[in-house]
């Protein structure tokens, strides 16, 4: 009898993929259902980009390329990464990988020894205690959303780095300016490595750039690593490109990992993801944004008025993660997402997949339509539940 890895067994499976699986066969069954849940745009990709793949594909650039990614893209995103954080990257300190998960996935991998704690903010992603796992690691969490005491408090008990994600996933939460000098200060007294998730960094809706860690204590660049990508800027979520910049050393054992399991992102995709790097689809870009911000709005009025909801407001990303107000006892957001979809046919993501039971994920990534029907569809779920 085979005796599996520990790590791997001790891994959970994806709840967001899970649950948008489960939407699509009942889809395909036939039932009427609205998707609420996905985590990407639901524009084509832009058509500049869609041209720069044709042209490699005509170009015959459809064979391996370095495993780290073609020196193009990776002199590109050097360049404009360090322009927009004031610092200075070259392109050995940058990886191009099939996506920005699979850039966490090496990056952890690299980092963490095994019985080594992470620090993940609450709420995190899904996938990142899976990824510190999957390495040896322990995953630790903050009791709320991350601040200086948490980073201080964590340090000493032995956690070796902190994974940021501004604007946030699930929530879309941004800190302001203030609050991530504090998050930096403290970062900067011990000697916790960092790595700051930015794929939504570009989905802002407030005024100016996202408050970064690296903008307040450019110092600590030599333990931090950044991870962006073209997915959610550019609606490129099945290229999978996604890339990282920092410490050499560290991007070298990741472009390792990389070569001996991966090897090379695709090569029509790296063509087509430095047209989107050097601004061949800004215009699109910024409408795509533009249609976001006006469906957070109307997705937040609309949440804000259901009885048994409360609702903050994102200031990025493309989500919102209002709190159930039922009885404490009876919250279970995995079992409520899976009723809300079969008798509703609406798919949201339950909260406690971010470590946050009692939220739901609510995507509007989805067209006006159906954010007015599904928020319509769960608003007489929720009354039905309340009335019993």
């Amino acid at each position: 009898m085979i005796k599996y890895s520990a790590a791997a067994s001790s891994l959970s499976p994806s709840a967001t993929l899970e649950l948008s699986a489960r939407a699509k066969a009942l889809a395909a069954e036939g039932r009427d259902i609205i998707a609420l849940s996905a985590g990407q745009p639901d524009f084509p990709t832009p058509a500049p980009i869609v041209q720069a793949a044709l042209d490699a594909i005509a170009a015959g650039k459809t064979g391996y390329t370095a495993s780290t990614g073609i020196p193009e893209l990776k002199r590109a995103v050097a360049t404009s990464w360090s322009a927009r954080r004031g610092l200075e990257w070259s392109p050995s300190e940058v990886i191009v990988s099939c996506g920005a998960k699979h850039s966490l996935a090496n990056l952890i991998a690299a980092a963490v020894s095994p019985g080594e704690k992470v620090l993940l903010p609450r709420p995190y992603w899904v996938s990142y205690p899976e990824m510190v796992k999957a390495s040896g690691g322990v995953p630790v969490f903050t009791g709320g959303e991350l601040d200086a005491d948490e980073i201080i408090r964590a340090a000493s008990e032995g956690a070796v780095g902190v994974l940021l994600n501004y604007p946030s996933n699930p929530a879309g939460t941004v800190p302001s300016a203030s609050e991530m000098k504090d998050i930096a200060e403290a970062v900067a007294s011990t000697n916790m490595w960092v790595i700051s998730d930015d794929i939504y960094e570009d989905l802002s809706y407030l005024d100016g750039s996202v408050p970064h860690i690296l903008d307040f204590r450019p110092d600590i660049a030599d333990r931090t690593v950044v991870v962006s990508g073209v997915s959610k800027t550019y609606a490129m979520t099945g290229w999978r490109i996604g890339f990282a910049l920092g410490p050499k050393e560290w991007v070298r054992l990741s472009g390792l990992i990389q070569a001996h399991s991966t090897s090379n992102p695709c090569s029509i995709s790296q063509w087509a993801a430095l047209a989107a790097v050097q601004g061949a689809a800004e215009n699109e870009r910024l409408g795509m944004l533009d249609s976001f911000s006006e469906r957070r709005d109307i997705c937040y009025n609309l949440l804000s008025e259901i009885d048994g909801l409360e609702t903050v407001k994102p200031d990025g990303a493309f989500y919102v993660f209002p709190r159930l107000l039922s009885d404490p006892d009876r919250l279970d957001t995995q079992r409520f997402c899976g009723e809300l979809l079969n008798t509703k046919g609406v798919a949201a993501v339950p909260g406690s997949a971010f470590g946050s039971e009692g939220h739901l994920r609510i995507s509007f990534a989805a067209s006006e339509e159906n954010i007015r029907e599904g928020i319509s569809r769960l608003a007489e779920f929720l009354h039905g539940r309340l009335r019993t």
